[in-house]
């Protein structure tokens, strides 16, 4: 694993639990999503086979299906880093700044268990985004 002496391994099992739960709880809002996203009217090119809709409703009805989509790009972005660092795990790499190398902290991983880098390098990331 990591040279970080703060990840002893019940640190780890710690982190790497809640990572499953994270990933368990996205998952799930993801699904949720999906399941609601055609609850609502049915596609513009499908003829609907129920009474008329108001346009007004079928508006609210397609914005909120526009939503849900933005949302799961979200949330599956997110599960994506979930899934990066379980994976760090299997590779031995847990707990190591993706930038430098060194140990990212133990109080920054388990404020944020996905975590790629170190704070330092974090904030040069983001500035060159910004």
């Amino acid at each position: 694993m990591s040279d970080n002496p703060e990840l002893t391994p019940d640190v780890l099992a710690e982190l790497r639990t809640r990572l499953e739960q994270k990933r368990a709880n996205l998952r799930g809002q993801i699904a949720a999503l999906r399941a609601d996203d055609g609850a609502g009217t049915p596609p513009i090119d499908e003829p609907s086979t129920d009474a008329p809709e108001d346009t007004g409703d079928m508006s609210v009805d397609l914005q909120q299906q526009d939503e849900n989509r933005a949302t799961v790009v979200t949330l599956r972005a997110a599960l994506g880093e979930v899934e990066h660092a379980l994976a760090k795990f299997d590779q031995g790499t847990y707990g190591q700044c993706e930038e430098c190398g060194g140990p990212i902290p133990v109080a920054r991983l388990r404020a944020f268990p996905e975590a790629r880098y170190d704070v330092r390098h974090q904030a040069e990331i983001e500035a060159r985004q910004a």
